[in-house]
C-alpha cells in the first residue's frame, strides 16, 4: 500500500513538472532548410579534383592506359606474375621507381635498395599495400597514387612535399607467406 502511494505521488509531481512549459530547456528544431557547406568540406573537394585533373594529364601525356580503382588507385599490371595473388601479412621484396607528377625520380631500388615489407603490416604507404595485393610474384606494374593513398598532407619529410601524387613502377621479386 505504501509502495502504491510513493509510486502515485512521485507521478503527480511529475506531472505538476511538466507544464508546458520549457523551463530553460532549449529544443532543437528540425529544420527544413539547407545547411550551408561547410567551408573545409569545400576546399577538400575542390582540391581532390585538381589532383584528379593533375593524374588524368599525366596518365594522357604519357599514354599509359591505366584501371582506375574505386579507391583512387590507378594500375597498369605490365606482367601478371606467376602463382598466387599476395595476401596481407605476406613479405614481399620489390624493384621500383618513384616519381612525382613532374616526371623527376624521387626514390629508386636501384639507388636506395629494394624494399621489403609486411603486405598491410608496415609503414609503406596505402596505395602500394593495395597494388601488391592485385598481384603475384613476378608480376609489374605502373602505379598512379593519390596524395591520400601516398604521403598525405606531410609529404614524407625528405623528398615528398605535402599533397603529391605519385608515379611508381613496381617489379614484384620475391613473396614470403606468413
Amino acid at each position: 500500500m505504501k509502495r502504491n502511494f510513493f509510486f502515485i505521488l512521485v507521478s503527480i509531481i511529475l506531472l505538476c513538472a511538466c507544464d508546458g512549459k520549457n523551463n530553460g530547456v532549449v529544443l532543437v528544431k528540425e529544420s527544413n532548410a539547407k545547411e550551408k557547406p561547410d567551408p573545409y568540406v569545400e576546399w577538400n573537394k575542390k582540391n581532390v579534383n585538381r589532383e584528379e585533373e593533375d593524374i588524368d594529364f599525366f596518365v594522357k601525356r604519357y599514354g599509359w592506359e591505366m584501371q582506375k580503382l574505386g579507391i583512387g588507385l590507378r594500375i597498369q599490371v605490365l606482367d601478371a606474375g606467376q602463382g598466387d595473388l599476395i595476401k596481407s601479412e605476406d613479405v614481399v621484396t620489390l624493384k621500383y621507381t618513384t616519381i612525382l607528377l613532374t616526371g623527376d625520380t624521387v626514390y629508386s631500388s636501384a639507388k636506395d635498395g629494394e624494399k621489403i615489407f609486411k603486405v598491410d603490416k608496415s609503414e609503406e604507404i596505402v596505395g602500394l599495400h593495395e597494388a601488391v595485393k592485385m598481384m603475384k610474384k613476378g608480376g609489374r606494374a605502373r602505379l598512379v597514387i593519390p596524395s591520400f593513398l601516398a604521403y598525405g598532407i606531410a609529404g614524407d619529410g625528405v623528398r615528398i612535399r605535402g599533397k603529391a601524387s605519385l608515379a611508381m613502377q613496381i617489379e614484384i621479386v620475391d613473396v614470403h607467406n606468413k
